[in-house]
């Protein structure tokens, strides 16, 4: 009877690893199908679902989770500009958009937008929009990033630790799956960047390791494709960590895997297409795109940001631990509070314990270790501004590069386990455990308390959270000190599941964009954009993101966020330019009439404009959204100012919550 049970036990081990391998041969096209079907079915992670709270009239299409309200430069700036593309007056998916008449914004590099132009070749995640309309295109956004993300991470596991299946899917989830991606996931470029990086390593694998042949051409030209698409991201405060968290892996690849037994002249070709390549797309962004580059470096902000030599960053070294309770202690810091949860020290630990116990000196476990290093230096102690500003550091403040270095030690700690062949005993494992783990705990609790730029927030506010944030630390990081080769099922476990059930409930699950699509509201804009495509519209009394509303439906409106300086834009405001320090940035725009035109900067991305009569027919404003009681404002006091200047404001729609009002003048 018990033979009878142990091999029946035996063969489902072996039906599910026969499963699993299926699944691994397979993976790819498995991926794709997968891809298909969500695409089909218009699956996003989106928080779009926010809109219903300003327009009221739409359904929701959130089927899971919840939309989250603190993330709106998602769901109120990207998706909405990217939403306005198919309903371009200029022509659907063109790479300009009008803002104010003649004045045209380059959709290309600042919160990019899909458009038909050469460029976009580089961002195959905004394909979707251009063949399948905004619901699609969003979805197809979404989700062929996580799984291409999930994918790549996985390859790159499978490279770093020579081919463990285990450990290379728990690595996947560790970055796929930090709570500072899902929170970050739709904008500045960090999944690309991500991906990009990931695979131009893969790639380079590729290329120096294997003879000669076709593939390598198709290699090289998807290499290039990474290299212009990492810079089409343009965020340097996160492209300059993440690209210096690639370099020991890039090293490692072209230093000890060059393979030269098999690698002849004509190797080189891949290498020469991916340089022609990368230089014709960088040429022609900076040809097309050189007034919004120019504009961007010599605004007020974010250009003239001070340049960092680090030093600041303590407090945010190993703050993942709030990550853990964020679920129970939801905030709108915990957008910027939140960690990729990395498992530090143990990565460094468990490097020193394979380079100094197990006497292996391996050069990746040594180039990641000595990375890892600096840029704790860098962060917490600084280093001279010229070497900053030579190693592109410069661009990098101390609490956004910390976020990121978490990607870096993840590799290292993977690396080490993969390499890690010994185990202390269990009673020095446990000691080590409890004391290491103290450590991200201790500096959780000071960022908490003593963090110096405004986040701070009392995460652990009772000592239960403390005690037990930090015992499953500790048994985690007692699972890994015991892990070794081919033996760290329950470490892999251990780890997978913190960090899913610190993740997976951030984004929620959405089934297109009803709130959108089947608003009355929105499609009385749309109609009236397709009647008169030249109008020009203007929110009114109203903050962002509502300012946004228009411009989600192709419309011309005034104070639609400004994704990078426009003077052009003010001019007509402010001839003698002496607010050009207010409108000079990044802005969000809020808009309300009066008898004198003034602006004024709220805070760093937010400018406020009132409109005098004057300006408003300067500017030949023909629609005002509001709301619904917009009228009652201007029988308040502002209609005889209007009125004495030949204006009248006639109510031509009234919806749900909000108002459309045409301008006669």
């Amino acid at each position: 009877m018990e033979k009878e049970k142990m091999n029946e036990k035996k063969q489902k081990q072996r039906g599910l690893k026969q499963g699993f391998e299926l699944i691994y041969k397979y993976r790819f096209v498995l991926s794709f199908l997968l891809l298909i079907m969500l695409v089909s079915f218009k699956i996003s992670g989106s928080s779009m679902g926010c809109w219903k709270l300003f327009l009221g009239d739409g359904e929701s299409g959130i089927r899971l989770g919840e939309p989250r309200v603190w993330r709106s430069d998602e769901w109120g700036t990207l998706t909405p500009l990217c939403f306005r593309q198919q309903y371009n007056t200029l022509g659907a998916y063109n790479r300009y958009s009008q803002t104010l008449g003649s004045i045209l914004t380059d959709n290309m590099l600042v919160y990019g937008q899909p458009s038909w132009d050469i460029l976009t070749l580089f961002r195959p995640f905004y394909w979707g929009y251009l063949f399948f309309g905004s619901e699609r295109g969003l979805s197809w956004f979404w989700c062929s990033r996580l799984i291409v993300l999930f994918l790549a991470w996985f390859e790159l596991g499978m490279f770093i630790t020579d081919g463990q299946k285990k450990l290379s899917v728990m690595l996947s989830i560790c970055v796929s799956f930090a709570p500072f991606l899902q929170w970050w996931f739709a904008i500045n470029g960090l999944v690309e960047m991500l991906i990009y990086g990931a695979c131009f390593v893969l790639g380079s694998n590729y290329l120096v390791s294997r003879a000669f042949n076709p593939r390598k051409i198709a290699v090289a030209v998807g290499m290039a494709v990474c290299a212009v698409g990492y810079v089409l991201t343009f965020y340097p405060t996160w492209m300059v960590p993440v690209a210096w968290g690639f370099v020991p892996l890039f090293l490692w690849v072209v230093i000890w895997k060059f393979n030269r037994k098999v690698l002849r002249r004509v190797d080189v070709v891949p290498w020469l297409l991916i340089f022609v390549i990368t230089a014709a797309g960088l040429t022609v962004l900076a040809v097309t795109s050189w007034d919004v580059i120019k504009a961007e470096l010599n605004s007020v902000y974010p250009g003239n940001a001070p340049s960092s030599s680090g030093g600041t960053g303590f407090w945010w070294m190993m703050k993942y631990p709030i990550s853990l309770v964020s679920r129970f202690s939801m905030n709108e810091l915990i957008v910027e509070n939140s960690s990729i949860i990395c498992f530090a020290p143990t990565g460094f630990i468990l490097a020193l314990w394979v380079i100094i116990k197990e006497k292996k000196k391996d050069p990746l476990l040594i180039l990641l270790l000595g990375i890892n290093l600096f840029l704790a230096w860098y962060y917490c102690v600084g280093i001279p501004k010229w070497l900053a500003k030579m190693l592109l550091l410069s661009f990098v403040n101390s609490n956004r590069g910390p976020q990121v270095l978490g990607f870096l030690r993840l590799t290292l700690f993977v690396r080490a386990v993969a390499l890690k062949e010994k185990a202390p005993k269990r009673w020095l494992a446990a000691l080590a455990a409890v004391i290491s783990s103290a450590v991200p705990m201790r500096l959780a609790l000071g960022f908490t308390k003593y963090e110096p730029g405004g986040l701070r927030y009392e995460y652990f506010d009772t000592a239960e959270k403390i005690l037990v944030v930090w015992a499953i630390l500790a048994v985690v990081f007692y699972l890994l000190y015991r892990a070794r080769k081919s033996k760290y099922t329950m470490a892999v476990l251990g780890v997978c599941t913190v960090v899913l059930a610190s993740s997976i409930w951030i984004n929620p699950v959405a089934k297109g964009v009803p709130e959108i699509t089947k608003s009355e509201t929105m499609q009385q804009i749309r109609d009236l954009v397709k009647e008169d495509p030249k109008a020009i519209w203007l929110v009114v009394d109203m903050a962002y993101p509502a300012t946004n509303i228009p411009a989600m439906a192709g419309a011309d409106c005034l104070n639609t966020t400004q994704t990078y300086p426009q003077k052009t834009r003010w001019e007509m405001l402010n001839q003698e330019g002496e607010c050009e320090d207010i409108y000079n940035r990044y802005c969000h725009i809020r808009a309300s009439l009066g008898s004198k035109t003034m602006l004024e900067l709220v805070s760093t991305d937010y400018v406020e404009v009132t409109l005098s009569p004057e300006d408003l027919k300067k500017l030949n404003i023909r629609y005002i959204v509001s709301t619904n009681d917009f009228d009652e404002k201007i029988a308040a006091g502002i209609t005889n100012i209007f009125t004495d200047s030949g204006i009248e404001f006639q109510k031509y729609y009234e919806g749900a919550q909000l108002s459309i009002f045409r301008c006669v003048y």
